[in-house]
């Protein structure tokens, strides 16, 4: 299929990148982070029925004590629809507008006037609703093609703005101050992303490959690349110009399509991403934390669909595809798979000792259980002798098959037999599933212990992951909880959001009980016993021909699973902090670091893929950031060559970062190359055109494929303890020759790093590029001390 040909990213690394220094930065709420405003959150004093609360910290979204029902739900919609649709105006003053310009042209008839002839009414109110919605339309459009337009104070020095940018910043405060913006209050508002023009494109993508091929190739390439411009590709962009006219993001629909939804092989490890918890271990027994995970992401759900989730950036970042987090489900079919919203659900599906059970989250009255009653219906779950037995235990296994294998045997084996379809449409619309695992033993003690950790949660046992789902948690005997992602309905960012928020109120706005007031909690009465809705247990149907295709599967991805190589590196030794002093950029100073280990690792440069962000755009996900350039090649160089001095491998280090930080502003503005090539790409296939140089592309091996997770919330002080490090996330190599890396700055105590690549390969080694980047780290930081450490790379390579 095109996607498995184009081999763009791996689908597991979209996490978004930003490194821009930001002017004007206490106006300006998107920082090198990506900082989310604070909004204000509802006092503590006034919530009732919930959980015991830490008084420093509040819930960063509303506390809700009910689930909502048909009524209220259609009632907050619609609000928030026209919310969306009217914004910077609300809905409330809009209508009371039209109401008081209504009666104005009524005051004549006055209201027995009104009452004898109705029609005499409606051309007025016409008239009101016309004149105000194009009154709030015009200003709409202005915002849009101004205020959200705007992109010039990511160029410009923060400490002498331009007029422009200064306007930009009041206006800012002011629109803020006027209409604090809900979730997508102005997701409508944001600009196409723009299309490139094809020259452009096309002399980024040349320069960016030739460090990766002789000049014999490398010119080749670029007469191909003039061929391509000189016939093909002006019909191809022509198209492109339709597509970017009559959509508001040329790219997403067949990102989506071709790039997630096509590809056939199985998601786990290639489309999964692994999310953890902090650092420390967890002060609640397993029962206990699995109710509270329940309980926040429900709360979570609900905020989420009230759009009272904090907006991102301040509105003026894509929030599309949020709704996408819970609830939903990724349905496999036989070419292409889709994904299935489905609204809130009351429930909630738990898999424990390989079994698999609804748990309600509310009474039949739609009163939300507290965590503590939660916690009574896990006990009670955990405590019972009903396991499922035989193959039947793996049966989730069936959804890490090659999707169009799973899309045979989900018609055959649940589709087709009523009491199984049942049951599968149960998992299929749940908020998430929750995966209660046994007695790992895993911590983060040693390298060994926290690879192995991080390995689960990216590839799970091959029997406790529905993998459509878009979120399945994990909890361990010890009450460390961690999460695997599937990717295709939303990027990293989206997902590290959820688990801010989640690791925020887990760790710091709800209080823990001691261990034994939390034994005493999970007793259930012989009384709770009648009153709770207890767990009902999901008893599949034995279908013909379904017990070898269970084994078959699960086989299949305990190979996969042996065949992945986890390294997760937790270098404390320092963190974001030192790396400022230093004055550049973190992220570029990471992947200066990761391209010097990979030399000494690969003896060559790699064509390497981070995600960018272009999320300023409507309806748009990342764009590749490519990291090797002029400036970070001649750095590596000069890190290998013995003759150079340090003062001069310092200043080859600042400009490879300064490059990299222009990169990224380039491609947050929507001047990257991939995602235009790509496009490009699919139109040639539908279209029949043969294209040399688009078939070139599209075989390219992102051998080096890395990605930064950003802090989205800046909820958790990591500063505080090592035991508040997150540990961040991890996905599987991209190329079964090359690896994956994901990152993150745990403030300014650590950086966590999670390699992964393949065992099979004789080319690569996790753990050693482990310790080739420990080495590097250390030894891109010594280059501003004063008296280096013994840390240097070694030269011979």
């Amino acid at each position: 299929m095109l996607s498995e040909k184009l081999s763009m990213e791996g689908m597991g690394q979209d996490a978004e990148v930003q490194v821009v220094e930001n002017p004007l930065k206490e106006a300006l709420a998107v920082d090198l982070e990506v900082k989310c405003t604070k909004r204000r959150s509802i006092p503590i004093n006034k919530i009732k029925s919930m959980p015991p609360v830490n008084s420093k910290h509040e819930w960063p979204y509303p506390v809700a004590k009910n689930f909502p029902g048909r009524f209220e739900r259609f009632s907050y919609r619609t609000y928030n629809w026209c919310e969306n649709r009217l914004w910077p105006v609300r809905p409330l003053p809009f209508l009371t507008a039209t109401v008081a310009a209504t009666a104005f042209q009524v005051r004549d008839l006055g209201v027995e006037g009104v009452r004898e002839d109705v029609q005499k009414l409606l051309k007025p109110l016409a008239i009101s609703i016309g004149s105000i919605y194009t009154a709030v339309f015009l200003l709409r459009h202005i915002l849009k093609y101004t205020y959200f337009s705007y992109k010039g104070y990511m160029f410009e020095n923060s400490k002498k703005p331009s007029i422009a940018t200064m306007i930009w910043g009041v206006l800012r405060k002011v629109l803020l101050y006027v209409a604090p913006p809900q979730l997508s209050s102005c997701d409508r508002l944001l600009p196409n992303l723009p299309l490139p023009a094809l020259q452009d494109t096309v002399d980024r993508y040349v320069e960016s490959m030739k460090h990766f091929m002789p000049e014999e190739v490398y010119a080749k390439l670029l007469e191909m690349s003039r061929e391509f411009v000189a016939n093909e590709g002006r019909s191809l962009q022509r198209y492109a110009w339709i597509l970017h006219k009559f959509t508001d993001c040329y790219v997403t629909s067949l990102w989506e399509k071709y790039i997630y939804m096509a590809g056939r092989y199985p998601l786990l490890i290639n489309s999964s991403v692994a999310q953890c918890t902090m650092y420390g271990p967890s002060d609640l027994i397993q029962a206990y934390q699995v109710a509270r995970l329940l309980y926040i992401e429900t709360i979570a759900n609900l905020a989420l669909d009230r759009q009272k989730y904090m907006a991102v950036g301040d509105g003026i970042m894509s929030t599309r595809h949020y709704k996408n987090i819970y609830n939903g489900c990724r349905v496999p079919g036989k070419n292409y798979d889709h994904f299935q919203w489905n609204k809130p659900a009351k429930h909630v599906i738990l898999v424990h000792d390989c079994t698999w059970y609804k748990v309600d989250i509310c009474d039949s009255n739609g009163k939300m259980y507290t965590v503590d009653q939660l916690a009574k219906i896990v006990a009670e779950l955990m405590e019972r002798d009903d396991k499922s037995a035989g193959f039947l235990r793996k049966i989730a296994s069936l959804t890490t098959d090659r999707r169009t294998e799973w899309c045979a045997n989900r018609q055959k084996f649940f589709i087709d037999n009523k009491h199984n379809r049942h049951l599968l449409g149960l998992i299929e619309s749940a908020q998430f599933v929750m995966s209660v695992d046994g007695d790992l033993n895993w911590g983060v003690e040693s390298t060994e212990q926290l690879s192995k950790y991080m390995k689960d949660m990216l590839a799970g046992s091959g029997s406790n992951r529905w993998v459509d789902k878009t979120m399945n948690y994990a909890v361990d005997a010890s009450g460390r909880a961690g999460a695997t992602g599937e990717h295709s309905p939303c990027d990293g960012a989206e997902l590290d959001h959820l688990c801010e928020n989640v690791l925020n109120v887990d760790k710091q706005v709800l209080v823990s009980p001691s261990t034994e007031k939390q034994l005493e909690i999970i007793k259930m009465s012989t009384e709770e016993k009648k009153t709770l809705k207890l767990a009902e247990k999901l008893n599949f149907q034995e279908v013909d021909g379904m017990e070898s295709e269970i084994n078959r599967c699960f086989d299949q991805h305990q190979k996969a699973s042996d065949d992945l190589h986890m390294h997760s590196l937790a270098f404390t030794d320092f963190g974001k902090g030192r790396v400022k002093k230093c004055g550049i950029s973190p992220d570029g100073f990471l992947q200066m670091a990761i391209q010097l280990a990979n030399y000494y690792d690969q003896g060559k440069f790699v064509l390497t893929y981070e995600p960018g962000s272009v999320r300023f755009y409507a309806n748009t996900r990342t764009e590749t950031l490519r990291p090797v350039t002029d400036a970070s090649c001649k750095f590596v160089k000069a890190m290998l060559n013995e003759e150079a001095t340090q003062k001069e491998r310092r200043d080859l280090l600042k400009e490879a970062c300064e490059a990299h930080v222009e990169n990224c502003k380039e491609v947050m503005t929507g001047k990257g190359v991939d995602r235009h090539l790509f496009v490009l790409c699919v139109l040639a296939k539908g279209l029949g055109y043969s294209s040399p140089f688009l078939e070139d592309y599209a075989n390219q091996k992102w051998l080096l494929s890395t990605s930064n997770i950003p802090n989205m919330t800046n909820s958790v002080d990591e500063d505080i303890s090592e035991n508040n490090i997150m540990l961040g996330a991890s996905f599987g190599a991209v190329a079964q020759d090359g690896y994956g890396i994901c990152y993150r700055f745990a403030g300014n105590r650590a950086i966590m790093v999670h390699i992964t690549s393949y065992n099979s390969s004789p080319a690569t080694d996790s753990d050693r590029f482990g310790q080739h980047l420990r080495e590097a780290i250390h030894t891109l930081a010594d280059l501003f001390d004063e008296e280096p450490s013994n840390n240097n790379i070694s030269k011979d390579v």
